[in-house]
């Protein structure tokens, strides 16, 4: 009996500890036009294992600009994309448009349906003194004028009340002025909880300085707290809008990376909100300043790994080792030149609830790829490149921009949200579709080994408009669309037996 009572409490605390701090277990991104009209994206659900892509009506798209929480217990609640604040019935909350507004809106004819701003440049925190309110973070572009070097770069805040509307929240304050001291850099914003779990620190690097601004969010407020020293100078022109910044796991340690740059590595003490002990290690040894190189990096769960990604290469750096420039940095893979319709080079990284982490290419693209065990040394890592399948086009840079959450529990992560109840990634490869575009008529190259299995063909919709059984043997497949309407189609191969869950597939044209 003392047995069963034990395990039975050592069951408890186990679903507990996650059922705790799942405000990052619903992720949605992307946006394209439907053909019946509205913009639609992607949802990944962590709390329903296991986890699949779920096509999701947005009405207001998310691009490169996009935050989102959810509650403790996982339940979505709203996300940002810039300009709008959008509750969990996927409507414009009250008082939730124009965040962030400036007449570059109207100069530059943007529309809040597709989103305004950068990546990494919104965030979403708990407000530490109240239950219900929740802050945003948001960094607007002000146009100084055509002839104007640079636009002012500032720190705005808003703030929910999830209280109000039925639990749908209002905004109930709106383009706050933060800080408006300096031109900050373009993305870059991220945060982690102080030592007390409830506050947080929020980090963010002003432009042609060697300084970070670092503000605190307590049951006081919002303020800047410290201003301490970068030990690199950050310029507008090589560092804004080309990278990231991320808080390790642990909390120990912030790290700070683009091509240009490269990383800058800091111890971090949660008590004071203190940068410590700079590195600058160089993962790629010779950066080409005239290159246009988007970047980003990632902690493994066990914070030993940092994963920085420019356009071509993935890097691993391991922090275990004494001297990291030296023997700490491996080439995982370099981008293969898989087009998905466009090219997939490697971009923006997540750490996912499922301890993976999975990475958006630059462009908008119908894959996504994933570090599947991002804590294994080397290609241990298992890299896959565009191993997760869209239905819509992810838009580059749109993962949403989270904190830092369970930095103050055991398990960083839950692996079995995939290991134990299934794994939904598949391994695209390309497939020879020619000529596209055509008026509707194709040849498709069976790959080689391919045995048997299905030939279909989807509309932008996702749906199945044509589909051939192929057999054993079959080396091409003529393929006739012409009684569809013109437009972009994918056409796509599945084997019959899967158990390396591996598909084929192109996105081709109709004329």
């Amino acid at each position: 009996m003392l047995r069963i009572i034990l395990i039975y409490f050592f069951l408890v605390g186990y679903i507990s500890g996650y059922s705790q701090s799942k405000q990052d277990y619903v992720w949605v991104f992307g946006q394209a036009f439907n053909s019946s009209g509205g913009v639609f994206g992607s949802e990944l659900d962590f709390n329903e294992p296991p986890m699949e892509v779920k096509n999701r009506f947005l009405e207001f798209g998310l691009g490169k600009a996009n935050a989102s929480i959810c509650d403790k217990e996982g339940n979505f609640l709203f996300y940002m994309n810039g300009c709008a604040v959008v509750n969990k019935n996927f409507e414009m909350m009250i008082n939730g448009d124009s965040l962030g507004y400036d007449m570059w809106w109207d100069v530059l004819n943007q529309e809040c349906t597709l989103g305004i701003g950068s990546f990494q440049d919104h965030l979403i925190l708990k407000d530490p003194g109240e239950d219900n309110i929740y802050y945003i973070l948001h960094k607007p572009a002000l146009f100084n004028g055509f002839e104007a070097t640079f636009d002012s770069i500032q720190i705005w805040f808003s703030k929910v009340d999830m209280s109000l509307e039925d639990g749908k929240g209002e905004v109930i304050v709106k383009n706050e002025v933060l800080d408006k001291s300096r031109i900050f850099l373009t993305s870059y914003l991220t945060a982690i909880n102080h030592t007390n779990g409830e506050d947080w620190w929020v980090i963010q690097a002003p432009s042609r300085d060697s300084i970070f601004h670092t503000y605190k969010i307590d049951d006081t407020g919002i303020r800047l707290e410290l201003i301490q020293e970068s030990l690199h100078y950050f310029t507008s022109g090589r560092s804004s809008a080309s990278g990231t910044a991320k808080f390790s796991p642990d909390g120990t340690k912030y790290a700070f990376y683009n091509y240009y740059d490269q990383l800058h590595l800091y111890d971090f003490d949660r008590n004071t909100g203190l940068l410590s002990n700079h590195q600058q290690i160089f993962a790629i040894p010779d950066p080409d300043h005239f290159e246009i190189v988007f970047s980003s990096l990632e902690w493994s769960p066990n914070s030993r790994f940092i994963y920085a990604a420019s356009r071509d290469w993935l890097y691993q750096l391991d922090l275990w080792e004494d001297d990291i420039q030296n023997d700490g940095i491996r080439l995982i893979d370099t981008y293969n030149g898989t087009l998905d319709p466009f090219i997939t080079s490697f971009f923006l990284m997540a750490q996912a609830p499922d301890c993976k982490i999975y990475m958006s290419p630059t462009n908008g693209s119908y894959s996504f790829h994933v570090i599947n065990k991002p804590n294994e040394l080397g290609t241990a890592c298992d890299f896959v490149q565009n191993g997760l399948k869209l239905q819509y086009p992810s838009n580059g840079g749109g993962l949403p921009n989270f904190p830092r959450f369970r930095v103050d529990e055991e398990d960083k992560c839950d692996p079995t949200l995939t290991s134990v109840f299934g794994d939904a990634v598949y391994y695209r490869r390309d497939l020879t579709v020619y000529p596209s575009p055509s008026d509707g008529r194709y040849t498709i190259e069976v790959p080689d080994g391919f045995r048997s299995g299905t030939l279909s063909v989807l509309n932008l919709d996702g749906q199945v408009v044509e589909s051939k059984v192929i057999t054993n043997g079959t080396i091409s497949v003529a393929l006739d669309i012409t009684r569809y309407p013109s437009g972009y189609y994918h056409v796509e191969l599945y084997p019959e037996e899967n158990m390396d869950r591996v598909f084929w597939s192109r996105q081709v044209v109709k004329e």
